[in-house]
């Protein structure tokens, strides 16, 4: 399975609408979000466009918390999971999160195949031992050129995708 690895979007509607078509033209058929949403009209928006799974991260500007769980509560295919999350998918562990301490603490653990976080808006992706450390970079494009990341649970590779 292809997963859309997003972050940073940062309230730039447009660019998370070209990013929606990215992951839907790279085959993805769930989506992770790192954090950074900002506010929850954004948030609506994704819920509405995004009819696929979506796990969600809360990042260091979201500014409407509760709204974040009312619209997260109110769409089956939405999981708010808070400031981190772990899924398995296949047989893939993944754990996702904004803040870059937290990925690397996850990493030290060994338990996970990828860990995915977000914050620095800048694309990475490296190997720690056994585990991938991946950031997607920014949706947002104020740092870098607006991107996403495609992790495929089958052959466990990351792919950076400019939008």
């Amino acid at each position: 399975m292809k997963i859309a690895i997003v972050s940073d979007v940062h309230d730039h509607i447009n660019h998370l609408l070209l990013a929606l078509a990215t992951a839907d033209e790279a085959g993805c058929e769930r989506m992770i979000f790192l954090g950074d949403m900002v506010h929850s009209s954004t948030f609506t928006l994704l819920t509405e466009e995004w009819k696929k799974p979506l796990d969600l991260v809360f990042g260091n500007n979201e500014y409407e918390i509760e709204a974040f769980h009312a619209i997260a509560t109110a769409a089956p295919h939405v999981t708010l999971h808070g400031n981190y999350g772990a899924v398995t998918i296949g047989s893939r562990r993944l754990f996702f999160c904004h803040l870059p301490s937290l990925a690397r603490q996850a990493v030290e653990t060994g338990r996970f195949d990828a860990v995915f976080y977000g914050h620095t808006h800048c694309a990475d992706s490296r190997m720690s031992g056994t585990t991938l450390l991946a950031n997607p970079g920014e949706v947002f494009g104020r740092q870098s050129r607006p991107g996403i990341g495609v992790y495929d649970t089958d052959s466990g590779q990351f792919f950076h995708f400019p939008i």
